[in-house]
């Protein structure tokens, strides 16, 4: 990236119904059992042998673990690039299908509103709705985004 305005995304760069898409990202099993250990330590994403003997018949990554890779993949495919000033929250999130050692995962981000602050007239929100898609093309995940993004600056 050269640093210019123009290589930066504003505001004004998104509309409505536009869909990005980023990916793809390998999911391993020393992944899945890394963040488990450290941050979700249900036998499920943390042993194998008690993974096989549950219902899903394999270890699976934690949805917090697969919300993590979310943001890492929206990042590269357009945060990385943009305006953004933070986030309010995101208004739902679903894990939909488990993820498990070896899936290959990607992003799909569809822009759904776009609007101006009312109280900040420097900047606007837009809404998404974002969804992780495993190599077979599950949707793994989905959470309704929100971000606020600068104005492009007056010349």
């Amino acid at each position: 990236m050269s640093g210019t305005d123009t290589d930066i995304r504003y505001f004004e760069d998104f509309t409505v119904g536009e869909v990005l898409t980023w990916g793809s990202l390998r999911v391993t099993a020393e992944d899945i059992i890394r963040f488990g250990i450290e941050f979700d330590p249900i036998p499920i994403h943390t042993d194998a042998a008690a993974a096989a003997d549950s219902q899903f018949g394999t270890l699976i990554a934690s949805g917090w673990h697969v919300a993590a890779l979310m943001q890492r993949m929206q990042y590269e495919c357009y945060i990385k690039r943009s305006s953004v000033i933070a986030s309010p929250g995101v208004d739902g999130m679903a894990f939909l299908v488990p993820v498990r050692p070896g899936d290959q995962l990607s992003l799909r981000a569809e822009i759904t509103e776009v609007r101006s602050s009312k109280s900040k007239p420097d900047r606007g929100i837009v809404r998404g709705l974002i969804s992780v898609i495993n190599q077979e093309g599950a949707t793994v995940m989905t959470k309704q985004s929100k971000a606020l993004f600068k104005r492009r600056p007056e010349a």
